[in-house]
């Protein structure tokens, strides 16, 4: 998320990035969300792997704690074990760049 928003700085149409802790720290902000958002703003939750979903539905839920307004979750790749589904039933869109069998399926034609 950072770094598509040092990207998105550099091409001159910046989006705002956070990221969601998994505990509070005891020093800094003292919140589970750190970046520059406000409550009421609609964000994308963006992860690396989805396999259980379990993470990720963490971080919505903290998202939504602190007021902020979950429109989808992208992944970068989908382990496909259960976890988009699970996303699904707290946020209606799940996007992955990459699912686990294309990734087999390339590999195996080596």
């Amino acid at each position: 998320a950072n770094s598509l928003a040092v990207i998105s700085f550099q091409r001159g149409t910046p989006i705002k990035s956070f990221t969601v802790r998994k505990e509070t720290k005891g020093h800094g902000t003292k919140s589970r969300i750190e970046g520059a958002v406000e409550p009421g703003e609609k964000v994308v939750i963006l992860d690396d792997v989805i396999t259980t979903g379990g993470s990720t539905i963490a971080a919505i839920e903290s998202a939504r704690a602190e007021g902020l307004i979950v429109d989808r979750v992208i992944a970068l790749i989908d382990r496909e074990e259960g976890g988009r589904e699970n996303i699904q039933k707290v946020v209606g869109r799940v996007d992955a760049v990459f699912k686990r069998t294309e990734i087999m399926a390339l590999y195996r034609k080596d």
